[in-house]
């Protein structure tokens, strides 16, 4: 069992549909709980009263199995990190109470962790570690799409957000219409690897003539096509309408780089986990001479390691310690 020389940082995740927790020491995992709440698949989307009682249940039983796991007890946690937002407020007071209580039990400290934080510094536990800043980060997942400029210690930069739907959003909304699952990421990149004809249907790229991301137009023009159609090939629909979304990901990104001066290129959301996003996105890294950086696919989509590392670099005094205070529901500036 653990023992006071062995201390570790909890992380504690409930900011959408995953209830997640892990134990972090010394830049390494020590243990690592989730569960997905599959109950959304029958909604095709995230019910936020349903969420919020959904993570009660399990973040208790995700604990003691985390402590199992890493073969500790809870008086070997020397601090708590909990994602306090953004994200779903009923889900994330439900993580920041339980883990406010567990931290006054210990008499440990306990820190607020930005989602958005969290999902950059996943990028530490890349094969290959970020060399040198400012690295260009692209930030994709079911809720937020973002360019960031991240020069560490200091607080990343939003260069622009979404001006409407997320990447992840988008690919939600077509997957239902076609009848797929949710998350509709996933589905849809198992269909689109089946594609003998990936330029089957034509779509417009959004803001080729300016700076930003949308994709509302995009999941409109999607629509269309599936309404349209007399016979879809799904295989092909798919590979279109995500070689599509890709391209305006990498257009925006691209535009970018050109205009500043980065070290390095990072990837990361849950978009990310794509196997063909992280191809395009390396091959882009190579072209401007950069290091490529994005997490294992495990930690790509919302996760306890999260909260955990950036409280690690909190306790250790790299970054500015946040103490839970407040939980929030969007992103408007470095929380």
């Amino acid at each position: 069992m653990g023992t006071a020389k062995t201390k570790c940082i909890l992380g504690v995740e409930t900011s959408c549909d995953d209830t997640a927790v892990a134990l972090f020491q010394n830049g390494r995992i020590v243990a690592f709980q989730k569960r997905s709440q599959v109950i959304h698949s029958s909604t095709k989307g995230v019910i936020p009263q349903i969420a919020a009682k959904e993570h009660f249940e399990q973040i208790n039983h995700l604990f003691e199995n985390c402590l199992e796991e890493g073969m500790i007890t809870s008086e070997s946690i020397s601090s708590i990190g909990v994602t306090c937002g953004p994200g779903l407020i009923g889900a994330l007071a439900v993580g920041a109470s339980w883990a406010a209580g567990l931290g006054e039990s210990l008499r440990i400290p306990v820190y607020g962790v930005n989602h958005l934080e969290g999902h950059v510094f996943t990028l530490f536990l890349s094969e290959e570690k970020p060399k040198s800043f400012p690295i260009l980060v692209l930030l994709a997942s079911g809720g937020h799409t973002m360019l960031l400029n991240w020069s560490y210690p200091d607080a990343f930069r939003c260069i622009f957000n979404t001006r409407d739907d997320s990447a992840g959003e988008a690919f939600d909304k077509v997957a239902r219409i076609l009848g797929l699952g949710f998350p509709g990421g996933p589905d849809i990149e198992i269909h689109a690897e089946k594609s003998k004809n990936q330029q089957r249907y034509r779509f417009t790229v959004p803001m080729r003539n300016r700076s930003g991301f949308s994709f509302s137009g995009l999941k409109t023009e999607a629509r269309k096509k599936i309404e349209e159609s007399k016979n879809l090939n799904v295989n092909d629909f798919c590979a279109s309408f995500q070689n599509t979304a890709f391209k305006h990901l990498l257009d925006q990104t691209s535009k970018e780089l050109n205009s500043g001066n980065y070290k390095g290129l990072g990837l990361v959301g849950g978009v990310s986990a794509n196997k063909r996003l992280r191809s395009e996105f390396e091959h882009l890294a190579k072209k401007h001479s950069l290091q490529f950086v994005v997490p294992p696919l495990k930690l790509s989509t919302d996760n306890g390691v999260m909260p955990a590392i950036v409280a690690e670099k909190m306790s250790q005094g790299e970054i500015k310690a946040k103490k839970l205070s407040k939980i929030f529901s969007r992103f408007t500036s470095q929380e």
